[in-house]
C-alpha cells in the first residue's frame, strides 16, 4: 500500500521500501518485483527470476508514486549511468539516495554489480544503513562502509550535494577501451581479410565468460546467426536493446566483472 502522500518523497519512498524487508524469492527465484518489471516491459517469463535488486526499486518507487524519478531499470550500470547523465550521480552518502556497489571497489559504472537505497548515514559519514534486495535472497537491511560503493544516484527530491569538479576527467580503462572498439553486426568477419575477425573473437569468448557462449563447432572469428542469438540473449538479460549489435552499450555489459 502506498505510504501517505503527505510525507516527504524520500520518507514515502522509504515506507514502501520498509514494508518488503523479509520478502524473499522462491525456490526457483521468482519474485513478484520480477514478475512486476517482465509484465510492465513486455519481457519474457524469464525475467521473474532473473537477479532483481533493481527491479525491486522500480517496484518501490512506483508503489510511492516515484518512478519517473528514482527510475525504472533491472541493469544496476545503466540505472548509474541514469543519474550520471541526468548529473544526479556523487559520492557523497544521504538518506532516500540510491546507493550502487561494486564488490571489486572500483568507481567505474559499468563495474557496478548490486543496488540499495540508503535508510541512514552513521559514524560522520563512514558507514550507511541500507535497505536492498536481492541480499541472501531477499529484502534486508544492512550496515556497510563506503569501501565497495561506487556511488549514489540523488533522486530528483534531493539535492545533488556541492562537489569542486575535477580540473579534468580522467576516463576509465573500460570507458578507454570501449571508445576504440568497433561496432560489430551481423556478418562481421566473413571475410577473410576483414580486419574485425578479431573483434569477433574476443566477443565469442567474453560471451562464454558471461554464460552465454556459442556451442562448439562455430567459427569464433564470423559473427553469424549463433553469435547473434547469443548476443541479443545477454543485451536481454543486462535490460539493453536486444538487436544483436555490439556496440557502445553491449561492450560494456560484456566486459562487465562478475
Amino acid at each position: 500500500m502506498m505510504a501517505k502522500t503527505s510525507a516527504k518523497p524520500a520518507d514515502r519512498l522509504l515506507a514502501v521500501v520498509r514494508s518488503q524487508l523479509g520478502e524473499t524469492e522462491s525456490p526457483t527465484g521468482w519474485t513478484k518485483y520480477g514478475s512486476w518489471w517482465a509484465r510492465r516491459h513486455d519481457k519474457p517469463a524469464a525475467w521473474a527470476v532473473a537477479a532483481w535488486c533493481d527491479m525491486f526499486l522500480a517496484w518501490c518507487a512506483a508503489q510511492a508514486g516515484l518512478i519517473a524519478v528514482v527510475g525504472d531499470h533491472a541493469y544496476t550500470p545503466s540505472h548509474a549511468q541514469w543519474f550520471k547523465n541526468r548529473g544526479q550521480w556523487g559520492q557523497t552518502p544521504r538518506k532516500g539516495a540510491i546507493v550502487f556497489f561494486d564488490w571489486g571497489g572500483s568507481k567505474a559504472i559499468p563495474a557496478i554489480d548490486h543496488v540499495g537505497i540508503v535508510e541512514a548515514v552513521k559514524n560522520s559519514g563512514r558507514t550507511i544503513v541500507t535497505i536492498e534486495g536481492n541480499t541472501s535472497n531477499r529484502v534486508m537491511r544492512r550496515e556497510r562502509t563506503l569501501a565497495e560503493v561506487a556511488g549514489f544516484g540523488y533522486p530528483a527530491y534531493l539535492p545533488t550535494p556541492a562537489t569542486k569538479p575535477p580540473a579534468a576527467l580522467v576516463p576509465t580503462w573500460t570507458e578507454k577501451i570501449v571508445k576504440d572498439l568497433p561496432t560489430l553486426r551481423l556478418g562481421a568477419g566473413k571475410s577473410k581479410t576483414d580486419p574485425l575477425r578479431w573483434h569477433v573473437k574476443t566477443v565469442f569468448y567474453l560471451l562464454h565468460a558471461r554464460s552465454f557462449g556459442v556451442n562448439g563447432g562455430v567459427d569464433d572469428t564470423v559473427f553469424g546467426e549463433p553469435m547473434h542469438d547469443a548476443v541479443r540473449a545477454l543485451q536481454q538479460a543486462a535490460g539493453l536493446k536486444d538487436d544483436g549489435v555490439v556496440g557502445p552499450k553491449t561492450w560494456p555489459a560484456l566486459m562487465r566483472v562478475s
